[in-house]
């Protein structure tokens, strides 16, 4: 079987060893890319379990072949030279995650640099370095399930907070504006939102009204910090505000 194998051109036969240990690092990268994978569809972001399982699997195949097409070949090779295109060739998966909503909100920064990092622990299972993939996955599940919490608390603790405002009408959101500004926040930046195709629907005495929605991004500078609650509750019940939202 072996000498057929070798006849018709495959590969990594030579040694049951390095077969062996070949396809324990398949299956080990797909574990851990399963893992990440899982966190993220849990958030029900665009990149799941499959895809970051694909990514992490291939990744390490790619890294396989390399080695067994230098033993198989010659010793003259770069080992890394194919494991260097999955690098730079994830990114337009990558890019594929991030989104700009029409509040000007870009998503799934998190979600790509996932993508890449399930890239690179692939490669690192692949080549052998199992402590290194192992740590790695462990560092990177630690990111997504408790940065997030220091992040929020950085956020709330500083003196800036962008807001997206939702009003019915611009005199509702002139109004606003200037609520803001009696409550010592100073507007730092404003960005109008062209939502005109946008259409506010609202159940009225059993009809649906359909209104226009003005919309604003608004960059404020709080009077002091750990203040964000306090204006989102001053604010909550400005007349003809529709939604509001703190980015």
């Amino acid at each position: 079987m072996s000498e057929f194998l070798k006849y018709i051109g495959m590969i990594g036969v030579g040694d049951l060893q390095q077969v062996v240990a070949g396809i324990v690092r398949i299956v080990l990268a797909a574990v851990l890319g399963a893992l990440i994978g899982l966190e993220r569809g849990r958030k029900h972001r665009p990149a799941g379990v499959r895809t970051h399982t694909l990514v992490c699997m291939a990744s390490a195949l790619v890294m396989i072949t390399n080695e067994q097409m230098i033993l198989a070949y010659g010793t003259g090779g770069d080992p890394a030279r194919m494991g260097a295109q999955v690098i730079s060739g994830i990114g337009f998966l990558g890019a594929g995650t991030i989104l700009t909503d029409r509040q000007n909100r870009i998503k799934g920064l998190t979600t790509a640099a996932g993508l890449w990092a399930s890239a690179c622990i692939g490669l690192a299972i692949g080549g052998g370095f199992y402590v290194g993939g192992i740590f790695a996955t462990a560092l990177i599940l630690l990111a997504f399930t408790k940065l997030i919490d220091v992040e929020q608390h950085l956020v709330m603790r500083s003196r800036v907070m962008d807001l997206n405002v939702s009003f019915d009408s611009a005199k509702n959101m002139n109004n606003f504006i200037s609520e803001i500004t009696s409550h010592d926040c100073s507007i730092l930046s404003f960005s109008y939102i062209d939502m005109d195709d946008e259409l506010h629907h609202r159940l009225e005495k059993g009809e649906i009204v359909l209104k226009k929605v003005v919309s604003v991004n608004l960059h404020i500078l709080l009077p002091v910090k750990n203040y964000h609650s306090e204006v989102l509750k001053l604010l909550e019940n400005s007349k003809g505000m529709i939604q509001m939202e703190e980015l």
